[in-house]
């Protein structure tokens, strides 16, 4: 009989290890699962609110267009800071900004030239700074969003008109506000400094530098990665004029992406203080859990997760907080409509990813058939997506010929007539007096709306959204509803 001997002490620790590894990626995907079906019970698979780091978009988009509008909030982001609207006050307000609330800040005989979006859910408002006549140099627009209840969220997208100058108007913008409050600085400024050019050539100029100089002092941290270029045109024009800038905030997953929509980039990035040693509940505002693509989810959840190190706790619970929350953005539908399909399905998406791709193609090596090839997949993204808002958008009901089918959303959501007295002559001489108005509704209805052997009279219900059986609804519905 051999005499016994120990083995090697990895032999007996590390499947300990490993246990106690795979024991807790167990209980990081229960949590998040569990926190997930909790969610989609208390809503039966619909939306819920909840608390988390927030997106953000920024992009000179020389012009807004409702075309553009749409595709920028399609992204997702909770604020979106846009330059160059060329688009006044009125203007911009006659645009669908959905679940956003646009600030915008016009120039007295121009077009506006600054807004920022904040998604409904965000309680915000706009902070006053008034700049001269006289300043042409530079516009800006400040807002306010409240993060939790003693927390909040400033947010300034300026624009620097071109040749920049540093006036008295942008020395208050960096100095003004709040010294401790979150600032996010993010905006065109037209300026080149090897603090986010290292590849330029020349010596930066005294605007550049005097910028560099004045953000830095206030506590300002560039986000750019130096080098990354935010702006393309044609073989050789690159730079990096588009900066962002942060103070008392951590800001993770910068990237600047090519976009059909403007030859500056789509800049996009989260910001967020400091990680805490806790597991997230949930993530960020409406999530349809109903319709999330669960094996995309875990599959990406998977990939992103690094090994287990018990001896890095703090840095695994931060990778697994990045992973859960971009698992969540890419594969849980955000912001999900009620009233019907949303305006950008898989087809949109796919037209938008080949214009995109098609002018990366373009810019990395630029020839006549690329150019054609990029201009060509671009004006088909926009011709798709200029028929969809058509679609989307009625403005007026007599835009519909006599019993073309009208969506429940547009006679559900217009401002419905009042009703008569109900002692009126039209409710039968008087002779009866109706309590509610529900019921003098319905006796208007059986009045001048009498009963036909094809159909069924309409009766007013306290559920205005209810369909009638065996109907669908058309123009004559519409007016039916306003009269």
């Amino acid at each position: 009989m051999e005499p016994f001997t120990w083995l090697p002490a990895e032999r007996y620790f590390y499947p300990l290890l490993d246990s106690i590894g795979a024991y807790h990626r167990y209980t990081y995907r229960l949590r998040a699962v569990c926190d997930a079906r909790r969610q989609k019970l208390l809503l039966s698979g619909d939306t819920e609110q909840h608390s988390g780091p927030i997106a953000v978009l920024q992009m000179n988009v020389s012009c807004l267009t409702p075309s553009k509008l749409e595709t920028l909030m399609a992204q997702g982001a909770d604020i979106i800071a846009i330059q160059e609207t060329w688009k006044s006050s009125e203007q911009i307000a006659s645009m669908h900004t959905g679940d956003y609330v646009l600030y915008a800040q016009s120039r007295v005989g121009k077009g506006g030239v600054v807004a920022v979006l904040v998604r409904k859910t965000l309680r915000s408002k706009r902070i006053p700074l008034t700049i001269p006549q006289h300043d042409t140099s530079l516009e800006v627009v400040v807002i306010q969003a409240a993060l939790d209840q003693n927390r909040d969220l400033i947010v300034a997208s300026p624009y620097v008109r071109p040749p920049p100058q540093v006036t008295q108007s942008f020395r208050r913008l960096v100095n003004c506000l709040p010294a401790s409050s979150p600032f996010l600085l993010c905006g065109d400024f037209n300026m080149h400094h090897p603090q986010w050019e290292p590849f330029l050539e020349t010596s930066p100029s005294e605007v550049a530098a005097e910028s560099l100089e004045l953000c830095t002092d206030v506590g300002l941290t560039l986000v750019n990665t130096p080098g990354e270029i935010t702006y393309a045109r044609g073989t050789r024009e690159r730079s990096c004029i588009d900066l962002t800038w942060s103070k008392h905030l951590t800001v993770s997953d910068w990237s600047a992406s090519v976009s059909p929509l403007s030859d500056h980039y789509m800049l996009t990035f989260t910001p967020h203080q400091a990680f805490k040693d806790t597991i997230p509940s949930a993530p960020k505002f409406f999530y349809s859990w109903g319709k999330c693509k669960w094996d995309l989810f875990v599959k990406d959840f998977d990939a992103q997760l690094p090994a287990y190190d018990y001896k890095k706790q703090s840095t695994g619970i931060k990778a697994f907080t990045r992973a859960l929350i971009t698992s969540y953005r890419r594969h849980c539908p955000r912001g999900m409509h009620k009233d019907g399909p949303r305006l950008w399905d898989d087809t949109l998406m796919e037209a938008e990813r080949i214009a995109t791709d098609s002018k990366a193609r373009h810019l990395q090596l630029p020839t006549p058939d690329r150019e054609a090839e990029m201009q060509r997949t671009r004006s088909q993204f926009f011709l798709l997506l200029r028929e969809r808002l058509r679609n989307k958008y009625l403005h007026r009901i007599s835009k519909l010929n006599p019993g073309e089918p009208l969506a429940w959303k547009y006679i559900s959501g217009r401002k419905k007539a009042s009703l008569p007295s109900p002692t009126s002559m039209l409710l039968g001489g008087g002779q009866h007096t109706y309590k509610t108005a529900r019921r003098a509704a319905n006796a208007l209805n059986r009045i001048f709306l009498q009963f036909h052997p094809s159909h069924k009279s309409v009766r007013f219900s306290k559920g205005i959204k209810r369909q009638w059986k065996g109907r669908t609804p058309s123009l004559a519905d519409g007016q039916h509803a306003h009269c």
